[in-house]
């Protein structure tokens, strides 16, 4: 087996009426790159907008904002793995169709051992399943950071409320406890054992980790939604008992329940594993992209939710004041025949003030 077999030959025959293309194939890369450039500015200026009202305005940060900068870069991390898996820019396999893919993108030929004594061996090392492995634990790591982080952030919020306290620290225990479990089945399954010698196409390899990542994977699906309607039922049922006007409180539940977003992003990711209509494992590089696609957007979404309660505080508040001056102005304005220096001084102290972020009592008022 050689380099020019391996570049000429598709990691699988075409189907009837197709034929192979190595150099111009199709591909549907740009539904993975537009949503990363798109979710990537997104969180690295919403997370910019977090830290900054924690350190400046409230000065009040906390582990949640740690934990933040930790799933971000987790997130960024994963979004840059996904590139490189991607047929463009990264030279991976994603992004095109199974038969457009040479041999050698799909498994690397290794020369091993070569002594005077002995003939040279190889090793074909299946660089989609490397790859593939680091996806599937860094997804459920990041995943899990940003839940935690939630949590640790209703535990700020909610955490002089015994009952919650301990529905906090409970979630926290289950989904740090399924994360570490996840992680340590799938690398023992999908991960080459010593004595398989690191081939990654050993048959024992490809068996097992055959027979248990795809159930592990669907697993991890369902428990993220679970997880996920768990940590939205926390501050949703707790803002009918925060001391706020009828209209504070729907707009304090509007804004967690922007977290529906990440798991409808959830669920639509497990449908799609579900449905081989849309997911096709005979042709996994075209058909996994909506899973890649949701996955990205699970997380990014969760992470963008996670700072908009800080961020929306710091909006809300200054221009809440600033059109309470503009009210006051309008309601105190001058008559024409008043003069200009007269119109100065019916503004009042905190009018011509620069707007201020109002303080909000954790319990009776809400506080980020």
């Amino acid at each position: 087996m050689n380099s020019s077999y391996m570049d000429s030959t598709p990691a699988r025959p075409p189907p009837p009426g197709q034929e192979s293309n190595f150099t111009n194939p199709e591909s549907r890369c740009y539904q993975l790159i537009i949503p990363i450039a798109v979710f990537t500015a997104l969180i690295i200026v919403i997370v910019f907008l977090r830290i900054y009202a924690r350190l400046r305005i409230t000065r009040s940060f906390g582990a949640d904002d740690w934990l933040c900068i930790a799933a971000t870069i987790l997130t960024l991390s994963y979004s840059a793995l996904i590139l490189k898996l991607l047929w463009r820019p990264g030279g991976g396999i994603l992004g095109i169709h199974l038969w457009d893919v040479p041999l050698s993108h799909y498994v690397e030929y290794a020369k091993v051992g070569k002594t005077p004594a002995s003939e040279e061996t190889a090793i074909l090392n299946r660089i989609y399943l490397q790859g593939s492995l680091a996806d599937s634990v860094l997804i459920r790591i990041t995943n899990t950071t940003i839940k935690v982080a939630f949590l640790v952030f209703y535990l700020r919020l909610f955490g002089h409320v015994n009952y919650v306290r301990y529905m906090i620290w409970a979630g926290m225990a289950v989904v740090i406890t399924f994360c570490v479990a996840f992680v340590i089945i799938d690398i023992v399954a999908c991960a080459p054992w010593p004595s398989e010698h690191g081939n990654w196409l050993a048959p024992s390899l490809t068996d097992r980790c055959d027979n248990i990542a795809v159930d592990l994977v669907t697993a991890g699906a369902y428990f993220s939604v679970i997880s996920d309607f768990y940590i939205l039922f926390i501050p949703l049922h707790r803002v009918p008992k925060l001391g706020l006007s009828r209209r504070r409180k729907i707009g304090v539940s509007l804004i967690f329940l922007t977290g529906l977003l990440a798991t409808c992003a959830g669920l639509v990711n497990l449908i799609i594993r579900q449905n081989k209509k849309i997911f096709d494992p005979s042709d996994f590089s075209w058909t996994i992209v909506p899973v890649y696609a949701t996955s990205l957007t699970e997380i990014n979404v969760g992470l963008i939710c996670h700072s908009l309660p800080v961020v929306f505080v710091l909006f809300i508040g200054r221009f809440t004041n600033l059109s309470k001056s503009v009210r006051s102005w309008v309601r105190e304005r001058p008559s024409p025949r008043q003069s200009a220096g007269d119109s100065s001084s019916n503004l009042a102290p905190n009018d011509s003030a620069a707007p201020r972020l109002s303080s909000v009592p954790s319990d009776t008022e809400f506080r980020a």
